[in-house]
Order: structure tokens, then C-alpha cells, then sequence
């Protein structure tokens, strides 16, 4: 950190992700707390042993939609009925593992575990992260800094650059693939 250097920026687009390894929301403005942008990453779909499940192995995750209402997210996916998610409400406290982390969460009940099985074929619960815990950032990539966050993989806050953006589509044209946005 250098005090004497002038940093500034400009946010060219926002996104909160709140489900983890679902789709996006662009959003306008959001709230900056401890463990990042308010409802990013806030839920998270996990398998039968409570083990987080991402677009990694599941890629049809990125079809799941969702959206906030004021009380309410509402998750919508081809095919399915939308499901609504009461956002101050939870159903079950539950034990779930992200990467190597096991924390206390909250499991959104039967009918969300139904949807997201039926959704993505495979036996799983929607939870949500406990705002009790703090769940730390690694050590070794914070430089020893404490930074919680909520079910995000490994920072409160993700940021990538108008010029980090065009050098991949730049290394993926020389590859002959099709570029990428930075959408949701």
C-alpha cells in the first residue's frame, strides 16, 4: 500500500452472484459490507453430504436465474416452475462444506432441495450462509490479513479490469475461440 499514489477507477458494470455458481444480477448500486457486496454469495446449492456443488462439475448451474425482489429471491431455470425464497427466512440449521471449510449454515427446506434436485439431477439442498459465522479468507492469499467473506471461493470482492478483459479475448481469438463478456 502506498498512501502517496492516487488510485481511482471507474465501475464500468456490477454483478452480485447470489447463489454460489449460479447466474449473475447486474445490479445499479449495492451495498459494501465485511464479507463483500450484500446477498453475494449468500446461498449456495451443496450435494446429499452437505458438500458445496459448482459449475465446475455441474455446468448447468450458469442456467439457474435468479432474481431479487424486496422480500423475496425468486430462482428461475428452463423448464421449471420459479421458485421463491423467502430472504429473511430459513428453514433448518445445517453443517456444509466449501472448499475446505465446514461452517454452520442454514438449510432453505424440502421444497428448494426439490427444486435444485430436479433442476440439476443429482440429490441436493439450497442453504443459506449463517451471518453468525465468520468464515475466513486464506491466510497464504490475504497476505495474513483477515478478510471474511460469506460462500464466495476466496474474496469478499471479485474485480476485473476493461484491459484484463481484452488481453483474454485477445489470447482466445490467437487460440480460435470466441470471445467473452463480462456478463452474468
Amino acid at each position: 500500500f502506498h498512501p502517496d499514489t492516487d488510485l481511482s477507477g471507474t465501475i464500468a458494470r456490477l454483478f452480485i452472484y447470489p447463489v454460489k455458481s449460479c447466474a449473475g444480477i447486474e445490479v445499479q448500486q449495492a451495498l459494501l459490507t465485511e464479507t463483500g457486496l450484500d446477498l453475494d454469495r449468500a446461498w449456495m446449492v451443496v450435494d446429499a453430504n452437505g458438500v458445496f456443488l459448482s459449475q465446475r462439475t455441474l455446468p448447468r448451474m450458469a442456467l439457474i436465474r435468479p432474481q431479487l425482489k424486496s422480500d423475496e429471491m425468486v430462482l428461475k431455470a428452463p423448464g421449471m416452475l420459479a421458485l421463491h425464497v423467502a430472504i429473511d427466512a430459513v428453514e433448518a440449521p445445517a453443517t456444509v462444506t466449501v472448499w475446505r471449510d465446514t461452517v454452520p449454515a442454514w438449510d432453505m427446506g424440502a421444497i428448494a432441495a426439490q427444486w435444485c434436485t430436479d433442476f440439476l439431477g443429482q440429490p441436493c439442498r439450497l442453504v443459506r450462509f449463517d451471518p453468525e459465522v465468520r468464515r475466513l479468507s486464506s491466510l497464504e492469499w490475504t497476505g495474513g490479513q483477515e478478510v471474511t467473506n460469506q460462500f464466495a471461493d476466496g474474496f469478499p470482492l471479485l474485480v476485473t479490469s476493461e484491459a484484463s478483459l481484452q488481453e483474454f479475448n485477445r489470447r482466445l481469438a490467437a487460440a480460435g475461440h470466441d470471445p467473452v463478456d463480462r456478463g452474468p
